[in-house]
């Protein structure tokens, strides 16, 4: 009995090679997030020179470095403004961060508001007696937060800036340890910004079930190019990120946290 054995296909070189095969990679522009990554990577650094320095560093040192870190930011700002001014509103890294006036005038303020909460910071952690770089470390993590969340131009990153914003503002609320008002403040912002940030990652992930994308513009062009025929979904996506946003920014009815977490949270923050 004879076997016949079928001819191999020869095998071309370019298959085997991996470029071959193009990747759709975004370009990362970190121009446009230079303002955040600055606030980010100062946060970080002052609490790593803190840590290699065996002798304490006097507060001063802390609000110096914290106000530095924040005009600097404001200075990553200012080429990226006149960029707008000169070539209008783009959006960079696929879509997801919006380069826009508005966006940078939030950068702006978060950045004054920073330099105006560091500077009052000094004088009260003298006044009560309260020692430590967290205070400003986590002040510059969470001004990065919220940087992102005013360039975002997709759900994601807009639920990333937030929840890196509350993070450490649930720690700043509770830093008071001698009074068991900030530690009632922090655990009660923390346990309804939870419950809030569930509701809004619910309501996008039923938002993307509706329209198939998460970014904004990809969200508009859908909805106006396509009839759906059934809304329920994206109106329960809808519903679901109002609820989470109304707790974020005390809302009536999603107010009942705001009192207790304003009189027990630390005055500068």
């Amino acid at each position: 009995m004879i076997i016949q054995v079928p001819p191999t296909v020869p095998v071309v070189p370019e298959q085997l090679d991996p470029s071959a095969v193009p990747l759709a990679v975004p370009e990362i522009v970190w121009s446009a997030v230079a303002p955040a990554l600055v606030l980010m990577i100062g946060g970080i650094l002052l609490l790593t020179v803190v840590s290699l320095v065996r002798k304490p560093l006097p507060s001063w040192f802390h609000a110096t470095w914290t106000v530095a870190t924040a005009t600097a930011a404001i200075c990553a700002t200012v080429p990226l403004w006149q960029r707008v001014q000169d070539n209008g509103a783009s959006s960079e890294m696929a879509g997801t961060v919006g380069l826009d006036g508005f966006s940078l005038f939030v950068t702006g303020v978060i950045c004054v508001s920073v330099i105006l909460a560091a500077l009052l910071l000094e004088g009260y952690l003298r006044r009560e007696d309260l020692v430590g770089p967290e205070w400003y470390v986590l002040m510059l993590l969470s001004a990065s937060g919220g940087v992102v969340m005013a360039s975002a131009n997709d759900l994601i990153v807009l639920f990333l800036g937030l929840e890196i914003l509350s993070v450490a503002v649930y720690v700043l609320a509770a830093m008071h340890s001698r009074r068991t008002s900030s530690q009632e403040a922090g655990l009660k912002y923390f346990v309804l910004g939870a419950f809030s940030s569930a509701f809004l990652l619910y309501g996008i992930a039923l938002t993307y079930g509706a329209t198939g994308s998460t970014n904004l513009a990809g969200i508009q062009t859908f909805l106006a190019d396509n009839v759906l025929v059934d809304n329920g979904l994206l109106l329960a996506g809808l519903a679901f990120m109002l609820v989470g946003f109304g707790f974020k920014v005390a809302a009536v009815p999603f107010h009942m946290w705001a009192p207790d977490v304003y009189q027990g949270a630390p005055t500068p923050v």
